[in-house]
């Protein structure tokens, strides 16, 4: 026996009966499988919103209590994933231009033979939302393996990074019944060896915690960028007094709020700051910034530039891997984090050179 074909909701947001009660009855013959909501005004539809999901939402313009427009908006900041199809009149197309930019995935006009037409627009906007879901579903996928391939590399690092440690504290122990009473050099120098050691393993393990405990997916309500990069101004603000740097901030007042995993995002900028911050001259410049992406407005750019020597081209691929570092102290996992962080989240991580030096870190995030 076949699985019941699920239904497709639909909310319409109609305040005429008559235009209502038609477009609902040419739905039901067209999509025999929709189940039509009808909200005659602007709190009618937040509060059927408020009760559940629909597959598509058809906006009118003109209602008792407000218009489309404030509906569309409000789904846009509540980052709702309910694709729109907004309806207007021929003497108003400029709203459904207003409907298109805001995020309406198609519009139709009020004219003779609209009520007809429209089931088709409906039909493939429901197609192509159906296609982006696979899509991503298939992008969210491939990023997984990607992920945990990353993680074997990881775990071989790991390995072979604590052998060595390993083997000079296993050494101690074995000489620590014939070498402590008589030997005043092992009792001191190779006892603080083994405890740098130690410790060595403390910080890899705690490292590997880190790159471990990347969430997959976004999960967060969503957050404002301008918030965030004021935490971040906050956190590095002891040691850029400390090595004289300066640090510039700056957040695009076109940006939208943000669904990706916060703390994650945190996580990300605060490896990058802490490298620009490493690598910059005393008294030089560290920039901060975040912005939409040029030519992508469903995108979010974090921007992280410094005034240090910048990465060398034959390098650029090797700082992401794990336990690969040019920096004196450093473990490797920091950058490893970062891109796990920006995959994890649907983005992206990449440098290039700053100009006029130094190096540029761009952590691209989805908006939705």
């Amino acid at each position: 026996m076949s699985a019941p074909t699920r239904s497709i909701q639909i909310l319409l947001v109609e305040d005429n009966p008559r235009h209502a009660g038609l477009i609902r009855d040419e739905l039901e013959i067209e999509l025999p499988s929709a189940e039509v909501t009808v909200a005659p005004s602007v709190g009618e539809a937040h509060g059927a919103l408020g009760r559940g999901r629909f597959d598509l939402i058809i906006l009118d313009f003109r209602l008792p209590d407000g218009d489309g427009l404030e509906i569309l908006r409000a789904l846009k900041s509540e980052a709702r994933r309910e694709p729109v199809v907004f309806v207007t009149t021929s003497s108003s197309t400029a709203i459904a231009v207003e409907a298109m930019k805001i995020g309406a995935e198609d519009y139709i006009v009020k004219e003779e033979g609209y009520v007809s037409v429209l089931p088709f627009v409906v039909r493939e906007v429901i197609d192509r939302a159906r296609l982006r879901s696979e899509h991503a579903d298939m992008e969210r996928r491939l990023a997984r393996a990607e992920r945990l391939a990353s993680l074997n590399t990881l775990m071989a690092g790991i390995a072979h990074n604590l052998n060595n440690p390993l083997t000079t504290v296993r050494t101690f122990v074995e000489l620590l019944p014939s070498r402590y009473e008589s030997d005043a050099e092992f009792r001191t120098t190779y006892y603080k060896l083994v405890l740098d050691e130690i410790e060595r393993i403390r910080l890899l393990i705690g490292s590997m915690m880190q790159a471990v405990t990347v969430p997959t997916e976004a999960c967060d309500p969503p957050w404002a960028a301008p918030d965030l990069l004021r935490e971040l101004e906050s956190y590095a603000a002891p040691v850029l007094r400390e090595r004289r740097l300066r640090l510039e901030v700056e957040c695009g007042a076109d940006v939208p709020s943000v669904v990706a995993s916060r703390e994650s995002t945190k996580q990300a900028l605060i490896v990058l700051l802490d490298n620009a911050i490493a690598f910059s001259p005393e008294g030089g410049v560290v920039r901060l910034t975040c912005s939409l992406r040029d030519g992508e407005a469903s995108l979010v750019r974090f921007q992280v530039a410094d005034q240090g020597p910048g990465v060398p081209e034959d390098h650029r691929q090797k700082i992401f891997d794990p336990f690969f570092s040019t920096r004196s102290g450093g473990v490797g996992i920091g950058l490893f984090v970062a891109l796990s962080v920006a995959r994890a989240q649907g983005g992206t991580l990449e440098v290039e050179e700053s100009a006029p030096k130094g190096a540029l870190f761009t952590l691209s995030l989805p908006i939705a």
